[in-house]
């Protein structure tokens, strides 16, 4: 699952700063993230779209930093747990994909 599709999850749609725009100096706007780090699971924040473009490390916490201890033990875990189906629904796509070229390969060496 992409880091969009978890912040989308992320933010309460009756969150009243999910419509307020942050702007940097120059105008540029800032985009609400979830961090997903063991130390501030779940956190929300701004910061710059195009921080990779220009080394820019600007950002703007949204949320608190006091988080309950159970929800960021379960949120770890559903993130770990997350993980680790993608990475066997790959495995299980890259099996599948072998698989269907040796039948493939079968069929084609049947025919001629």
């Amino acid at each position: 699952m992409s880091n969009a599709i978890l912040n989308r999850m992320c933010n309460d749609e009756n969150d009243p700063m999910l419509g307020v725009k942050i702007c940097r100096n120059y105008g540029d706007l800032l985009s609400m993230q979830t961090s997903w780090s063991k130390d501030n699971s779940g956190r929300r924040f701004w910061s710059y779209l195009r921080y990779r473009v220009y080394a820019c490390n600007l950002f703007r916490w949204r949320d608190r930093e006091d988080v309950d201890i159970r929800s960021k033990f379960v949120i770890l875990r559903l993130a770990k747990r997350i993980k680790k189906l993608e990475i066997d629904d790959e495995s299980h796509i890259k099996r599948s994909n072998k698989w269907v070229m040796k039948e493939k390969k079968k069929i084609k060496y049947c025919n001629n």
